[in-house]
């Protein structure tokens, strides 16, 4: 099962059956992993059926969802169908749904949400899933690869600019002169795979993890609190919040976790890091505007007098 995690007020059935995994017995932990397994849509199902899949008793099923915070397993239900429905909006059922806030109280309010998103994006994650995604993107020793779908890719594409700079071996994958799936030949056993997917999952972007996991691929995945059905089979999972004070789900937190990353890896990396940043540098001479000279400015200015003189 992933890690613990903190609950709070918007704590999904994922979040809360992390949180209560310590407490669990080994019959409860068996109904979970069946729960994650499918992404959740096990508990859809009846209690017995659910029960059949983690071969487990009817009662230990409705001893967890009590476990969970569920007055019954009809309310799990619901909060699950809840969820289903929250994966698969869209910006335009979100603007059509109304709310919209007055173009004068807009920098304040994008302030107020964009604020408490990023608190409860961090405060959800588990220091200990955390240190288990540096501790996997610092293995120079594992090629890296990383991947997102259509938005969150510039998510994966800010991490692999900073972390190319800091390690060997990081490689994009990306649309291009090959398919995305071809650009999976080089990934074996020793690979780490980063990938973001956000609602609505992309499918394309699922398959190109799982073909990564079915390769023997390490799978770390960020995705938002309703969880990419790469949450599956990833190996370690960090969630970002994504509401936002418009009709589009917001990727402010999720940049942020990724900068958390990459300062957590310089870290880790430190003289590696440095020794390998040094010698990018002496690539880059040249690089850096550093505006023009007083000599050249002179000539240009005695060019453009000749010029005037000429045509005057």
């Amino acid at each position: 099962m992933p890690q613990k995690a903190r609950t709070n007020g918007d704590a999904t059935v994922a979040d809360r059956v992390r949180a209560a995994s310590a407490d669990m017995t080994p019959a409860e932990q068996k109904v979970a992993r069946i729960l994650f397994s499918s992404a959740m849509l096990a508990g859809l199902g009846t209690v017995a059926s659910l029960a059949d899949r983690a071969k487990v008793s009817g009662p230990t099923v409705i001893r967890l969802t009590a476990k969970l915070g569920f007055d019954s397993y009809p309310q799990f239900q619901a909060a699950l169908r809840h969820e289903m429905e929250e994966r698969g909006r869209s910006a335009l059922t979100f603007y059509a749904g109304g709310g919209k806030v007055r173009r004068g109280d807009f920098v304040a309010k994008a302030l107020q949400v964009f604020g408490r998103s990023m608190e409860r994006s961090f405060e959800r994650i588990p220091p200990t899933e955390f240190n288990s995604v540096v501790t996997a993107l610092c293995d120079v020793k594992r090629p890296l690869f990383l991947a997102g779908g259509r938005f969150t890719q510039l998510i994966a594409h800010i991490l692999y600019l900073h972390l190319y700079q800091i390690r060997p071996g990081v490689r994009m994958i990306q649309e291009g002169l090959q398919p995305r799936k071809d650009q999976l030949l080089g990934v074996g056993p020793k690979s780490v795979l980063f990938v973001c997917d956000f609602r609505r999952y992309q499918a394309d972007t699922v398959a190109l993890a799982r073909m990564a996991k079915q390769r023997g691929a390490t799978v770390l995945l960020l995705t938002d609190p309703w969880e990419s059905p790469i949450a599956e089979f990833a190996d370690h999972v960090l969630i970002a919040e994504v509401t936002a004070p418009s009709a589009f789900d917001s990727m402010v937190p999720a940049f942020a976790l990724a900068e958390a990353l990459i300062g957590a890896a310089l870290i880790s990396l430190e003289r590696k890091a440095i020794a390998r940043m040094r010698e990018l540098e002496d690539l880059r001479a040249g690089f850096e505007y550093r505006g023009e000279d007083n000599t050249t400015m002179r000539r240009s200015g005695k060019r453009k007098q000749k010029r005037s003189r000429q045509h005057g």
